[in-house]
Parts: C-alpha cells; structure tokens; sequence
C-alpha cells in the first residue's frame, strides 16, 4: 500500500513566491517606461492623455451645442416640473404663499437665462498679436505664439483665450 503525504505547509510558501515573482516583474514593466532619462512621470502622463487631448481637439465643436442644449433643456424641465406638480399644491396650501414663490422664481429664471445668454455671447479676450507680451510666461503649443498668464488654447476657435475663459462664440455657429 502506498501512503500519500500532503504538504499543506509548502502551499503558502509556494503562493508567496508566485505572488513575489508577479510584482518583480510588474514593477520592472512599470520601471521600464521611465528607463530613458529623457523620459520622467509627466511625460508619461502626458502620453497616456493623449487620446483625450485627440478627442477633445477633434470633437469640441461638436459638445458645445449639446451642452448649450442639454443646459436650456434641463431648465426647461425644471420650469415644467414646478408648474405641474408645485403650484397646484402651493395654490391649494396658500395662494398668497404661491404668488410670492412665483415672483421669486421668475426673477430667479430671468436672472438665470440672461447670465447664462451673456456667458455664452460675449466675445473672451484673446492676447494681444502685434506687440511684444513682458508677462509672457510661455509659448502656446498650438499657435505657437507668446502666452501670458492665465491664457488657454481654444480648441474650436483656434486662439488662445485670456483669463481661462472657457466659452466660444463658435457654440451657435
């Protein structure tokens, strides 16, 4: 008869070695990517935002006008909500209390679609092109011009934004 021994002690040692061999050779793939000098973690992040810089340079142009639109529709939605659902209640609870909710919620909606009609049509200041910027902090990759403080590259109108303004007349067009 022949006697079978298990070596359940080994199984433990055995998994811990795999498991060490897996990260030696997880972080020799990592270390590898920065084994040019050249090469340090921004760079490699950069590289890896890459496709999103693609997406965003190519497809600007067209989530402006989703967004104009899903922001005057979400609005919408709200007004139509509180007109179905919260006057019929407000009006039986108190009419006093509902003409009063109504005048602060129209302000409120004027204010809102007049600051948001001027955010989305008023020209962004762009950096001047004939003379010579001292402030320049750096040049702008894409336009390849002096950058001064605080300035963006815009990718659907093409220029640099002063004051990281982040909208664009090209959004109706």
């Amino acid at each position: 008869m022949v006697r079978v021994t298990w070596k359940l002690t080994s199984i433990p040692q055995t998994l811990r070695n795999s498991i060490r061999c897996q990260w030696r050779n997880w972080k020799i793939t990592y270390n590898t990517f920065f084994y040019n000098h050249f090469m340090d973690h921004g760079y490699f992040a950069d590289v890896c935002m890459e496709p999103m810089f693609w997406f965003v340079d190519n497809f600007t142009k067209f989530l402006g006008p989703f967004f104009v639109f899903s922001v005057c529709g979400l609005t919408a939605s709200v007004i139509v909500i509180a007109y179905w659902i919260g006057l019929p209640y407000w009006w039986n609870k108190s009419p006093m209390t509902t003409v009063a909710l109504l005048l602060v919620g129209h302000w409120l909606l004027v204010n809102i679609c007049f600051h948001y009609y001027m955010a989305a049509s008023t020209l962004p200041g762009y950096p001047p092109e004939d003379t010579l910027i001292p402030e320049a902090a750096s040049i702008c990759k894409k336009c390849i011009a002096p950058k001064p403080p605080r300035t963006h590259h815009c990718s659907v109108c093409n220029k640099c934004i002063l004051k990281m303004d982040h909208h664009c007349r090209n959004l109706y067009s």
